[in-house]
Parts: C-alpha cells; structure tokens; sequence
C-alpha cells in the first residue's frame, strides 16, 4: 500500500500539473481505500453458521448400517457423529436431483466450563463430490482423542430442503487389528461352575474370543484383580461382593479401565462382578464404546450371578463367556440383531428395528413376546454418552416361557437374550465392521 500511494501523486502531477495534484491526489488515494476495503469486506464476509436446529441430536456410528429413518429425515437440520483420532471419513446419500448439492457445515461439541451442559463450536464447511448418484462427503479426524462432532447440510446460508435417501456413514482407520484382553475381577468371586479358578477361566475366555472374533488378532489375555491396582486397589477388597451399580454408584466402573501397566493399558478391559444391579440383565456395554485407553466407554461388565425376582441366579462359565463375546460386540458397534425395547426407548428411536445387516435376519416375536420389558429413560438423548448401554437380558427373566426356535438369529452371538446354544456366531459382515472399527480406535 506504501508504494501506491507514493506512486498516485507522481502520476497525478504528471497529467494535471501541481496546483490541482495535491486535492486530487487525496480523492484518488481515498477512492482506493475505498476500493480495498470494499473488496477486503466482500472476501471476508463469512458465511452464515447453520448450527443443528435441535439440542437432542440422533447419533450416527461409524460403519452402522442401521442408521434408521431418524437419521435420514434430521440429516440437514442437525445429527452427532462419533469420531476418532486420525481417522478417515465418508458421509454420502442419494441425489436430489430437484436441489442443488448442499454443503456441509461441521460442528465440535464441548463441554461447557461450569460443567452445565453442551456447547458446539463451527469447524469448517465441506463440498460434496458426486459419484454413483450419491453425494459424497470426505473428511479426516484430527482430534486427540474420541470426539463427538455434528453437522447440518446447508443451501443458500439455509438447511438443505432435499432429500437425503439412504444415508452412509463410513469410517476407516491406521491402527492394529490386533488386540489383548484384560480380565479384571472385581472384589469376592465365588468359584464358577464348569471351570477351575480364575486362570483357567481366563483361558477359556481367551478361546472363546479367538474362535468368535476371526477378524481380529486376539494376542493374549492378561488377569489383574481390582483389589491389587496401583492406585485404586484399596477401593475394591476382595473379601467383598461387588454389585455394580450399588456397591459403586458407576455401573461400568471406568476407572478400572486403561489398566496402568504397560502393555496392558491397550487391552480391552473386560470387568467381572459378582454382578449388575438390575433385574435380569447378564452384561452392560455401550454400543461402539470404543475406547482402549481408559475412561469412560473403556469398560465392559460382566457378572457371575444375575439378579432376578427372587434373589439370584448364579452362571455358569460358559454363559459368562458368552456374555463377554456379546458385550464385545457393542463395545465395536454391533448392535442387537432384533431391537429390544430397552433399545428403542434409550435412543428414543423407533424408526431402528434391527442391526441393519443384510446376512443377520431378525426376530418380530421378541418384542411381541414380553420378554423385553420397556424400561424406564429420561427420554433425553445425551452427548456425554451418544452410546448408550445395551444389555444381555437373561432368558429365564420375568418367568416367561421363551422359545429361541422361533427367532432365526438365536444362533448369532449379537441375539439380545442368553440361549441354551454353544457358543454362536458373528456373521461375515458384522465381522467385516468389527476389524473396521478396531483399526479406528487408536491402540
């Protein structure tokens, strides 16, 4: 800018003479501030920030195929998307050829400082390519840890109008798929039926992992007792029955996990209690949890006993085991081969009846078999858990008699009711998505 305006009054004076250079010299210096600032102000005019219409945002999952109708019809106004770090995303769905393509506006959540509530902060805003007559949006995590991101279509500074037919979201990762199991159990253990010790129960948990997680590298699995961690080993004594959810107000004790030992602190961390304070349920894990490194979401649980009407009934070791395999599976982002109601009422979503997998087929008489009872939920999606538990419920809950042959997907491992049955099986694509979701989560 110096040089122009030394360079204006040189000019001026050549054409016009001095007498009229100097006052043209300041209408010529102005105009050109002008000019610039008019041009500065054009280029830097941000774009309007569309942020999600509601504050109870439906949760997308990577690599879930049962997004469901909720997602697809609240796709513009506003959805919450899990994240992690490093890792490489695609959100796609049809074209609307009656709209021009949107762009995508993506948000961060953030917890606010006072601890009241959730905030979100804009990031940046994304074009979409176009490819199979579908829009296709491409972006990469760069957070440092698991993150809860959102995102709104935007048109003209507004919510996109069109329709968003068969939404996809799709995430791959860099990291192993290989994985460690840490058994850790939590305070008195009476001795399991069908197994000698813990050590053995141990190796026989190990088995079962290998033979049902065929898309994982499952290296070892180590055992570390509560009563003997480095820093919290006093709060868990081993003389004492633990009720997860009663002797400690945390029902997945997350602050067992990311054992703090080195080459332990990656492992899966799969927690035993006596068992879990609530009726009829065998096991509690978050849907895709996700989380190696401890903290919350880094834990699944486990009980050797289940809590029923009538006191509790004690399992066997090759129904725990079972149970674990299961808890696994949401702990990677499987859910429910049929949606129970317990599901449906904790994200409040109806439109999500099944898993979503083409090779997994569901069961209609399970929901209308009472089985499942409804349970009770706030009603509120939450962003502090977007994955919120699901249970193994025990089949001889509520005293009713349940007959696994009438459900085609009683053989899969992702059924939501214990069976009579060996040890099932994930199908070939849930095991495709479970190896996606392990390479997504850093470890």
């Amino acid at each position: 800018m110096a040089r122009s305006n030394f360079f204006a009054p040189l000019c001026i004076r050549r054409f016009f003479g001095a007498k009229k250079a100097y006052p043209l010299s300041i209408f010529f210096t102005f105009f050109c501030f002008s000019l610039f600032f008019s041009a500065c102000s054009e280029d830097s005019d941000p774009e309007r920030v569309v942020y999600p219409l509601d504050k109870e945002l439906y949760a997308m999952f990577p690599n879930d195929p049962a997004l469901g109708d909720s997602v697809e019809a609240h796709l513009s106004t506003g959805v919450m998307m899990i994240v992690h770090p490093g890792g490489l995303y695609t959100l796609s769905f049809g074209v609307d050829s009656a709209f021009e393509a949107p762009k995508m506006q993506l948000f961060r959540f953030y917890e606010h400082r006072d601890g009241d509530g959730y905030g979100m902060s804009k990031m940046e805003t994304l074009k979409p390519e176009v490819s199979g007559g579908r829009y296709v949006f491409n972006f990469v995590c760069e957070e440092n840890e698991k993150s809860i991101w959102g995102l709104t279509l935007v048109q003209d500074d507004d919510y996109y109008r069109g329709k968003t037919p068969d939404v996809k979201f799709e995430g791959s990762g860099k990291y192993s798929n290989h994985l460690s199991l840490n058994l850790i159990p939590v305070g008195l253990i009476d001795p399991i039926d069908g197994v000698d010790g813990m050590d053995n129960f141990a190796k026989m948990l190990l088995q079962a992992f290998r033979k049902a997680y065929t898309s994982f590298v499952i290296d070892t699995i180590y055992v570390n007792y509560a009563s003997k961690h480095p820093i919290l080993g006093s709060k868990y004594p081993s003389d004492v029955h633990w009720h997860a959810g009663a002797t400690s107000e945390d029902m997945t004790l997350a602050e067992l996990g990311g054992w703090p030992v080195k080459g332990v602190n990656e492992a899966l961390d799969i927690v035993l209690v006596h068992r879990i304070n609530e009726l009829n349920v065998l096991g509690y894990a978050a849907l895709f949890a996700s989380n190696l490194r401890g903290g919350e979401g880094s834990t699944v649980i486990v009980g050797s006993h289940a809590l029923t009407s009538t006191g509790e009934r004690s399992l066997t070791a090759e129904e725990i085991v079972k149970v674990a395999v299961h808890e696994t599976g949401h702990f990677f982002g499987l859910r429910h081969t049929t949606s129970t109601w317990a599901d449906i009422e904790g994200y409040q979503d109806l439109s999500i009846l099944e898993d979503g997998f083409e090779d997994t087929p569901s069961c209609p008489e399970l929901l209308r078999s009472g089985l499942y009872k409804k349970g009770e939920t706030s009603g509120v999606r939450d962003y502090s858990l977007p994955g919120r538990a699901y249970k193994m419920i025990d089949r001889t809950a509520y005293g009713i008699a349940f007959n696994e042959d009438d459900c085609p997907d009683a053989s899969f491992v992702m059924f939501p009711v214990s069976t009579e049955q060996s040890m099932r099986e994930f199908s070939k694509q849930q095991l495709k998505v479970l190896k996606q979701n392990l390479q997504l989560i850093p470890h």
